[in-house]
């Protein structure tokens, strides 16, 4: 984040810390039924998740020509490729044949990929390269191939539409605004990925989420683990268009106060926190990036599934950082299962019971409201 940008919430943040108060905005409701019912969640479906472009990747999955990552996120399997010239592709990882997975879970590179059904072979465009006795199919004599989907690179951060009857053409603005400035500050291609871990949930996608939005439970639910390394109870948030910023002040912050503002830079100090629209939560921590791509189930409310990816900066994979990450990645998985999701759980539970007809947002919670106020927006845009 350079420090223009900065620096006005440096103070604000030291002028609330100094003051003993936190950072806040109007206080907003939340019906519990967004969490509980299957109607709220079908228009969801049709209109967050159907529409509305959706990151599904960063740069440095796919690092080099010839690269591939597959994403099991929604209702269509997701082949991202990288070509010989650097272009993304998105694709339906769907043979164009009978329908077959064609390329394998997980991340790799190589460039072709062979259908283990019949052998139908496709290159890193999904263009269809092969197929066995192709004189049996003379009317498939036409530009047969995977089915592409628009997709978007820019700052590190892949886009595309999960809709197999949306234009690949078609240009996607993700509308980031200012927003893209921090990512582009972050050299997000300059990073490797590391690890990642698919979390099953019996919890609402939007619970995921809601956990990365307000630090007011630091000091409760995380005093034993990394609430400790932060201000409890303060935040500074502002919505850009559908996306929210969020930056979570670690104490160390403190050590700003009498430094010269034009050498201060936040991300040392703090864990800032993007909800990039509608379901990705992106953080950029003191030294590493994690993304979180959630997923709703198909039908069930009380069920989703959250993807995290783990990247660190490439010079730093290295044999004698191995304990560095693993102490990152178990404190990570750690807090977020042990606290966080099994919190979480229990809201669901609370919220499916009927004993709340709504939630309570305080005006200490001020991303997690803006959060809200951006899916209300988009689901009456939508209808």
């Amino acid at each position: 984040m350079r420090n223009a940008v900065a620096q006005p919430i440096i103070r604000t943040l030291l002028d609330h810390l100094a003051e003993r108060r936190s950072f806040t905005t109007a206080p907003t409701e939340v019906p519990a039924a967004d969490y509980t019912d299957e109607a709220h969640l079908a228009a969801e479906q049709a209109t967050l998740f159907t529409a509305l472009p959706q990151v599904v990747a960063l740069s440095p999955d796919l690092p080099e020509p010839g690269s591939f990552v597959t994403r099991d996120q929604g209702r269509v399997p997701l082949l991202l490729t990288r070509d010989a010239e650097g272009e993304v592709h998105a694709l339906a990882n769907v043979c164009a044949h009978r329908g077959a997975q064609v390329a394998p879970d997980g991340r790799g590179c190589q460039r072709r990929f062979t259908c283990p059904y019949h052998a139908w072979t496709y290159d890193l465009t999904g263009r269809l390269a092969g197929r066995p006795d192709a004189g049996a199919f003379p009317a498939a004599d036409g530009p047969l191939g995977l089915r592409p989907l628009p997709v978007r690179e820019e700052h590190g951060v892949i886009w595309t539409v999960l809709d197999p009857a949306a234009d690949p053409g078609q240009p996607l603005d993700p509308g980031l605004g200012h927003l893209a400035d921090d990512l582009a500050a972050f050299d997000i291609p300059a990073h490797s990925h590391w690890r990642s871990h698919r979390f099953e949930l019996d919890l609402n996608w939007k619970l995921v989420i809601d956990t990365f939005l307000e630090p007011y439970h630091f000091a409760s639910l995380h005093r034993n683990t990394v609430g400790p390394l932060f201000v409890a109870n303060l935040c500074h948030a502002e919505r850009v268009g559908r996306h929210v910023r969020e930056a979570l002040p670690r104490r160390s912050i403190a050590d700003l106060t009498d430094a010269d503002p034009a050498t201060w830079d936040l991300v040392p100090h703090s864990a800032l926190v993007y909800v990039l629209f509608p379901n990705t939560v992106f953080v950029m921590q003191i030294d590493h990036l994690e993304t979180w791509r959630v997923t709703p189930h198909p039908s069930d409310p009380g069920r989703s599934v959250c993807d995290l990816d783990f990247h660190i900066p490439a010079a730093d994979l290295t044999p004698e950082s191995a304990h560095h990450w693993e102490r990152n990645w178990e404190l990570t998985i750690d807090t977020v299962i042990n606290e966080d999701f099994r919190a979480m759980a229990g809201v669901q539970r609370g919220l499916a019971s009927g004993a709340l007809d709504h939630l309570t947002i305080g005006a200490n919670e001020p991303a997690l409201g803006f959060f809200h106020a951006a899916l209300a927006d988009a689901l009456a845009e939508g209808r």
